[in-house]
């Protein structure tokens, strides 16, 4: 890394700053391009990559807290650093600067708000009473499609035995015969006895991930679960070479947790209707 007239000079690869690091001031990229990554159980996560003119890790000089994401240089870049005291002299000779400040947050603010949107809406939609288990589970499938840009999908129940997943609902390419797989089995399993959410975008490099008669590049897979039960699991994945992102992991868990109600709702309409037949099944021999 050499040192730039109006910044510094990364090269491809080169660390800006890490996730965890004490930060203490912001960078504006002159030009190149930088991208944001994060740690997860599954390796580092790309969240977005920004280009000239753009500023990150700007919160720094705010909370003064650990940096919650990396940023490394994609390709050569330039890139200028600014605390809080050179921050305000900047202001003082072009105050412009705050409105880009002001812009980069907002862009932000506004695509979480979209997406916070969206996904009231889907959590109204699936909270309520369905009484068949797989139209909600095609209803839960069909609002993280909206939510969530994959090639393929499916929500996996326990059978009625609690031995095996099942596929319920699923769109994409869907594999044929069915997968059927037991806890603890390929990914899905895995997700099942653990109940944590995953996020892998190279399941050839992950020895869990069971290979299926679709080719699978990159996958989420978020836990159905009624307290400490899970009892099924809803999956996202790639056939092509698109990555995921946090984003996405956290977007998918939120849907998760509204769509394990929606179910649970439905399978207990369910069963309640089952008991109910048998009691008039009962009540009319009775009668007879």
């Amino acid at each position: 890394m050499k040192e730039g007239e109006l910044g510094k000079i990364y090269s491809h690869g080169d660390i800006i700053f890490r996730e965890g690091d004490v930060g203490d001031v912001m960078y504006v990229i002159q030009s190149g391009k930088v991208k944001i990554t994060k740690k997860t159980e599954s390796g580092e996560v790309p969240i977005a990559t920004i280009e000239k003119g753009e500023i990150f890790g700007e919160m720094a000089l705010f909370d003064r807290q650990p940096r919650s994401a990396t940023a490394v240089a994609s390709g050569d870049a330039r890139v200028v650093s600014v605390d809080k005291k050179k921050l305000f002299s900047t202001i003082g000779r072009d105050p412009t600067l705050v409105f880009k400040m002001l812009e980069s947050m907002s862009q932000r603010i506004r695509k979480l708000n979209s997406e916070l949107s969206g996904l009231r809406e889907a959590n109204t939609a699936l909270l309520h009473l369905h009484v068949d288990v797989d139209e909600t589970c095609n209803l839960l499938l069909k609002e993280a499609k909206n939510i969530i840009a994959a090639d393929n999908g499916s929500v996996m129940l326990l059978d009625d035995e609690g031995k095996y997943l099942t596929i319920r609902a699923a769109f994409g390419f869907e594999a044929e015969p069915k997968m059927r797989l037991a806890e603890g089995s390929g990914v899905a399993g895995d997700v099942l006895r653990s109940g944590r959410e995953e996020l892998i975008n190279n399941v050839s490099m992950d020895s869990r991930f069971v290979p299926g008669s679709v080719s699978i590049h990159s996958l989420l897979c978020a836990p159905l679960k009624e307290r400490n039960l899970t009892f099924g699991v809803i999956n996202m994945s790639n056939s092509s070479d698109s990555l995921f992102t946090l984003e996405s992991l956290k977007l998918l868990h939120s849907l998760a947790v509204y769509g394990s109600l929606a179910i649970q709702h439905a399978k207990n309409f369910a069963l309640l209707m089952n008991r109910t037949d048998e009691v008039l099944r009962h009540a009319t021999m009775l009668h007879s």
